[in-house]
């Protein structure tokens, strides 16, 4: 069985290639990179178009919401969970019912030997969980689907997020329903919050406000975080760009495993 890698973007092409090179040295399994367009501008739908034909990724240009233009939607939770919605009915119900899929964030890069399927098996989702109070979710940064299953149970999965049984959650959030209605769970997934990474010194100030680089499953897959970039002058930036750190230290880093 071929196994689908799905990753949504609004920016940084070049994270699009960098995730193209290690899906190609470490999946161990036949699999096709799908990429969601959710950029802003022409231009940018240009470069993620460009992209993809050069390096035989299969690209989907996503409805665009006239909204968009608004950046404080546009940088929304709410944005996002329409994202997955669209591709999860449009793309994923449609085309691949019967695969197993990764859908990661567009800034989460495999780091290790990994295969898809074998961490799937018989499970219906995995990710990482989420709590709000008495509400448990799954996070989006890192989701798998087992196709054939939830045709079996349900597909009518709820991305969004806002208030849950009294609780205020963020993506994902009406997952707790799907979970609770069909009185199921999903398989967890872990993540670290390192302080080193192979001898590099990663717990930098510049970078240590909300944007801490991630490790999920054992260290295989490692999160940049931010890559939309939400973080900006008028909600933390101080006197210097703690992007320039960031991309300094995490090129390093990637240099390691391309």
């Amino acid at each position: 069985m071929t196994v689908q890698i799905f990753t949504s973007v609004v920016n940084r092409p070049d994270f699009v290639e960098i995730q193209d090179k290690l899906f190609r040295k470490y999946m161990k399994e036949d699999y096709v990179f799908n990429v969601v367009d959710d950029s802003p501008t022409e231009d940018l739908a240009h470069q993620f178009k460009t992209i993809c034909e050069k390096n035989n990724i299969v690209y989907y240009r996503k409805d665009q919401d006239p909204n968009k233009q608004n950046e404080s939607v546009y940088k929304s939770n709410i944005h996002a969970s329409i994202t997955y919605k669209w591709t999860f009915d449009n793309i994923l119900l449609k085309k691949h019912s019967d695969s197993m899929i990764l859908f990661l964030d567009s800034d989460m890069f495999l780091f290790d030997d990994f295969s898809i399927s074998e961490h799937v098996e018989d499970c219906i989702m995995s990710g990482l969980p989420q709590t709000r109070g008495n509400v448990r979710y799954m996070w989006n940064g890192l989701m798998f689907f087992n196709m054939p299953k939830i045709i079996e149970i349900d597909t009518d999965l709820d991305f969004s997020d806002g208030v849950v049984e009294g609780e205020l959650t963020d993506t994902n959030g009406h997952l707790y329903y799907y979970f609770k209605r069909n009185n199921i769970d999903f398989k967890e997934t872990d993540v670290t919050y390192p302080t080193h990474f192979n001898d590099v010194e990663i717990q930098d100030d510049e970078i240590t406000m909300g944007i801490n680089f991630e490790l999920h499953l054992d260290g295989k897959f490692f999160h940049y975080r931010a890559g939309t970039n939400w973080h900006t002058p008028s909600n933390w930036k101080k006197d210097k760009d703690p992007l320039s750190r960031k991309e300094e230290l995490f090129k390093q880093i990637i240099s390691n495993f391309i």
